[in-house]
């Protein structure tokens, strides 16, 4: 688990890669549940939900999931851009990037696997918890910013 945290440092906060989607379909909107190769950190994969959603309940709830935790991913590299290395914030958006990324290469074996609900299910639960905690933080940051541009605005 820390060697792969570290690789994904190394590939996303100290090279600084271009930000991108890690699903190009997403399950929801398309058939397949299709997350991308990452040079050095998963292998891709693709999974056909809608024929999956027989045998496995939870497949649904994933594709969902994980297209959330990826829309997020991928603000957090967009926000994170822009703000100086002495924000506090940045730090944390960045340790958010990495358990996101670092919870999609967890998925990848249980997709490529799919033994049984259950660790679907496991896997579900886990990215809900990483979902709200990461909006519940975010929302926060968003609003103090709002308060601060309102309180520098004001006569």
């Amino acid at each position: 688990m820390a060697n792969l945290c570290q690789i994904i440092v190394n590939k996303y906060i100290i090279n600084d890669i271009k930000c991108h989607k890690l699903l190009s379909k997403d399950g929801i909107t398309t058939q397949d549940l299709v997350i991308d190769k990452i040079e050095g950190l998963f292998e891709g994969i693709s999974v056909n939900v809608k024929l999956q959603r027989s045998r496995f309940a939870s497949i649904g709830s994933t594709s969902s999931i994980a297209k959330n935790l990826d829309e997020y991913q991928y603000i957090v590299c967009s926000e994170v851009r822009s703000l100086p290395d002495s924000n506090p914030f940045k730090k944390e958006l960045q340790k958010y990037r990495i358990i996101i990324i670092t919870s999609f290469a967890k998925l990848i074996p249980i997709l490529s696997s799919l033994g049984s609900d259950k660790d679907l299910q496991d896997w579900n639960r886990f990215a809900q918890v990483l979902i709200h905690r990461f909006q519940k933080r975010f929302i926060r940051q968003e609003l103090i910013k709002k308060d601060m541009k309102n309180q520098t605005v004001k006569p």
